[in-house]
């Protein structure tokens, strides 16, 4: 991420996306999954010259050599979907180490999964992500998903909740960033200076800039909430009226740093326990002249790309420039894992129904997409996949996890 108005997909999701905004500091996270072996006590530093190390990971990352029975679970993934995420990224511009190996594949059979987990470990090494500070091996792994919403190209009962595309009068709040967040430029004491762009509750006060960002809308919503949850993940599915279905990608920001609406109800005292979507869902149902002042808690407001897809299946692109695959793609922080990365992911899934307990999560995912929440060396924010059912369980995940980097042995 792995809310506010109008995330790692890319950006909040940015996510992308990260439900972790929705819920931050809503729920503390249960204790670090258990785990298989230990990896070995043999440590690459960055600047290393090992492999492909020093060009795909960051400065602030330490490398723990490890052997493929270190990894929980490697074993028993069943590969389903790992072939299509992996020639996605072959798609990509990558670095030239993975570049390699992606030419080395062409011969593996697609529906071959003993061949592919053959060439995986032929082709990669396993080494152990741990914070350069050596600080513990276990980060926070979230989830984050691409909504399925209503909505119209003219505005029209009841499609009047506005998603914006860039405003014309958006710049930049600092030279050199990769992002378009920012800022507009206004006259103080006879010198334009930038200042920052309107946070949602300026906006909301104020008919004149709600006229000017209107000239800017891309699709018109049915549902404040389901903008508040759009926003967090940084892209969706529009279905329109006539069938077609719009596909909205992250744009930019207006610079505001996001506030949890989770964390808001919580502090109010409006709701108590665990947030999820379903408790934002409903209590928005219940109390809808709050709402607005809900959605003012979070200053952030994402603003949107929107292009009719006649591909709605195939997932959002994330910021590699490939679609995401549901439970194959994670965003990362890419100052520390190089996009394109194959990543083994060990951690939990939401609780079991029947024991109340959680379960295992161990699968190869690969380094796709970035979020502006996913931040560190063992931070991971795991793309559930599309619709309701995939928001559910991108909701409930907030677990402890370790990761550990496949780097290429012949780059």
């Amino acid at each position: 991420m792995p809310l506010s108005f109008p995330a790692p997909a890319w950006a909040q999701r940015l996510l992308s996306g990260a439900l972790l905004l929705l819920l931050a500091s809503c729920a503390a996270p249960p204790g670090t999954p258990s785990t298989r072996g230990a990896p070995s006590a043999s440590a690459l530093s960055p600047s290393a010259s090992v492999g492909a190390a020093a060009a795909l990971t960051g400065p602030g990352v330490r490398l723990l050599a490890a052997q493929w029975a270190d990894l929980p679970g490697w074993g028993q993934d069943d590969f389903d979907g790992v072939w299509q995420a992996f020639r996605r990224d072959c798609g990509a511009q990558l670095p030239a180490a993975l570049a390699s190996v992606c030419a080395r594949a062409s011969t593996v059979p697609a529906g071959d999964t003993l061949a592919q987990r053959a060439f995986f470990q032929a082709q990669f090494a396993p080494w152990q992500v741990t914070p350069a500070s050596g600080k513990g091996d276990a980060g926070l792994i979230t989830g984050y998903y691409e909504p399925v919403l209503r909505g119209s190209l003219q505005r029209a009962w009841p499609y009047v909740v506005p998603v914006w595309g860039l405003p014309a009068d958006l710049v930049p709040r600092a030279a050199g960033t990769d992002d378009v967040t920012g800022g507009r430029v206004a006259w103080v004491d006879g010198q334009p200076r930038v200042l920052p762009f309107w946070s949602l509750a300026q906006i909301q006060s104020d008919p004149a800039v709600q006229a000017q960002l209107d000239r800017k809308v891309v699709v018109w919503l049915d549902s404040a909430v389901d903008a508040l949850f759009l926003q967090v993940q940084g892209s969706g599915l529009v279905r329109l009226p006539d069938g077609q279905t719009l596909r909205l990608s992250y744009a930019g920001t207006n610079g505001w740093p996001y506030q949890s609406v989770g964390r808001w109800l919580l502090d109010t005292g409006r709701v108590q326990g665990t947030v999820t979507m379903s408790t934002i869902r409903a209590w928005a149902q219940m109390h809808p002249d709050e709402v607005p002042e809900m959605l003012a808690a979070n200053p952030r407001v994402v603003f949107f790309n929107a292009a009719l897809d006649t591909q709605p299946q195939r997932g959002p692109v994330g910021a590699l420039g490939v679609p995401l695959t549901a439970m194959r793609s994670i965003a990362v922080d890419k100052r520390a894992i190089a996009l394109g990365l194959p990543v083994w992911l060990s951690t939990s899934q939401p609780y079991d129904a029947k024991t109340s307990a959680p379960k295992a999560l161990n699968r190869l995912v690969f380094a796709q997409d970035v979020g502006s929440a996913i931040t560190g060396a063992v931070r991971a924010d795991l793309f559930t996949g599309t619709g309701e059912a995939a928001g559910e369980l991108a909701g409930r995940m907030q677990w402890p996890g370790r990761m550990w980097v496949l780097l290429p042995v012949n780059p």
